[in-house]
C-alpha cells in the first residue's frame, strides 16, 4: 500500500470518487511533466533571446542605414562642393591665362617699343656718325690741301662704250667713310704736324741775316725759343735715322716719316732716342739746349720733302686740329 497514492474527490452531492496511482508511475509522470515544462521554458527562453537578438540587429541595421543615408547625403554635398571648386578653378585658370596673355602682350609691345627706340637711336647715331665722318673727312682734306699734300682719289671710269639708265650715285656708306677717314688719319699720323716744343719762333724759314756772322743766308728751318731741359717731342710717327753730334747742328736727331718726309732737330742739350728706333707722334726725343752753332737755348727744326727743305709754318699751324682729328676718329675706328 506504500507504493500507491489514493486521491478521494467528494462532490456537492456527497458522493466521493477514489483514484489510486502508483508511486513510481506518478513520479515518472511528474518527471516527464517537469521535463516538458523545462523544455518549453528553454524553448521560450531561446525564442525570447533570438527575438532580442533580432531586434538588436534590426536596430543596428536601422542605425547603419541612417548613418549610410547621412554619409550619402554628405558625399552628395561633397561632390557638389568639388564640382563648384572645379568650376571655380577653371574660372581662375582662364582668368590667369587671360592675365598672362595680357601681360605677355604688353611686355611684347614694351619690348617692341624699346627695340624701335633703340633702332631709332641707332639710326640717329649712325646718321650723326656719318655726318661727323663727312665733316672730319672734309676737314682732313682741307688740312692736307693747306699743307700741300696731294690727296689721291680714284679716277672716274671712261664714259666711252657705255650707256644704260641714269642712276644717282648713292651716298658713301658708314664703312666707306670710316675707311676713308682711317686712311686719311694713317696718312696724317706720319705727317709732321704741330710744334716739337712750345715757344716763340725767333727765326723763320727762308732768307735771313745770320745771327753769328750778320751775313745774308737761307734758313732751311725755324728756330723755336725754349728753356734748357724743355722736352722736345716728335711731330709725327717714324723711324730715327740719325742721332749723333752733328757739327754746327750740335746734338742732332733726324726722323724718317715715310712718303718722302723727314724732320730734323738740332742744338739739343741731349737726345733720348737711338738710330733704328720707332717713335710715335708726341714721343719725347730730347731736351732743349744750345749745343753746336748757337747763341742760346732753342730748337732748330726742319721739315724736308724728298730731301728738299719746306717751310714748317703751315705744318705747325694745324697742330691742335690734327690732334683733335686723330684722337676722335681713332676712337670711332676702334669702336
Amino acid at each position: 500500500m506504500a507504493d500507491r497514492f489514493h486521491i478521494i474527490i467528494t462532490g456537492e452531492d456527497g458522493r466521493s470518487s477514489s483514484f489510486q496511482f502508483s508511486r513510481k508511475k506518478t513520479l515518472l509522470t511528474a518527471a516527464a511533466c517537469l521535463a516538458v515544462i523545462f523544455s518549453a521554458l528553454l524553448v521560450t527562453l531561446s525564442g525570447g533571446g533570438s527575438l532580442f537578438n533580432n531586434r538588436h540587429l534590426d536596430h543596428m541595421v536601422s542605425e547603419l542605414q541612417t548613418e549610410l543615408s547621412h554619409k550619402e547625403q554628405a558625399a552628395t554635398l561633397y561632390e557638389k562642393q568639388i564640382a563648384r571648386l572645379e568650376q571655380s578653378k577653371q574660372v581662375q585658370i582662364e582668368s590667369l591665362k587671360k592675365e598672362y596673355e595680357y601681360k605677355l602682350n604688353n611686355q611684347k609691345v614694351h619690348y617692341d617699343l624699346e627695340n624701335t627706340n633703340l633702332q631709332l637711336e641707332n639710326v640717329k647715331l649712325m646718321n650723326s656718325a656719318i655726318s661727323d665722318l663727312h665733316a672730319r673727312s672734309e676737314l682732313i682734306e682741307s688740312v692736307m690741301t693747306n699743307i700741300g699734300v696731294e690727296i689721291i682719289k680714284s679716277a672716274p671710269e671712261s664714259p666711252e662704250n657705255s650707256g644704260g639708265p641714269f642712276i644717282p650715285v648713292a651716298e658713301p656708306s658708314y664703312d666707306d667713310l670710316l675707311k676713308k677717314v682711317d686712311t686719311y688719319l694713317r696718312t696724317i699720323e706720319y705727317m709732321p704736324l704741330g710744334k716739337p716744343v712750345y715757344g716763340a719762333i725767333t727765326s723763320k724759314f727762308g732768307q735771313r741775316t745770320d745771327p753769328l756772322n750778320s751775313k745774308q743766308g737761307f734758313h732751311v728751318g725755324v728756330d723755336i725759343r725754349g728753356k734748357h731741359g724743355t722736352k722736345i717731342r716728335a711731330t709725327a710717327a717714324g723711324v730715327v735715322v740719325k742721332a749723333f753730334r752733328n757739327g754746327g747742328y750740335g746734338n742732332y736727331v733726324e726722323i724718317d716719316h715715310g712718303n718722302g718726309y723727314r724732320t730734323a732737330y738740332g742744338h739739343m742739350q741731349s737726345y733720348v732716342v737711338k738710330e733704328g728706333e720707332s717713335v710715335k707722334r708726341g714721343q719725347i726725343i730730347g731736351l732743349v739746349g744750345s749745343s753746336g752753332r748757337s747763341l742760346g737755348p732753342h730748337l732748330h727744326y726742319e721739315i724736308r720733302l724728298h730731301r728738299s727743305p719746306v717751310n714748317p709754318a703751315k705744318f705747325m699751324q694745324v697742330a691742335d686740329l690734327s690732334h683733335t682729328l686723330s684722337t676722335a676718329a681713332h676712337t670711332d675706328v676702334q669702336n
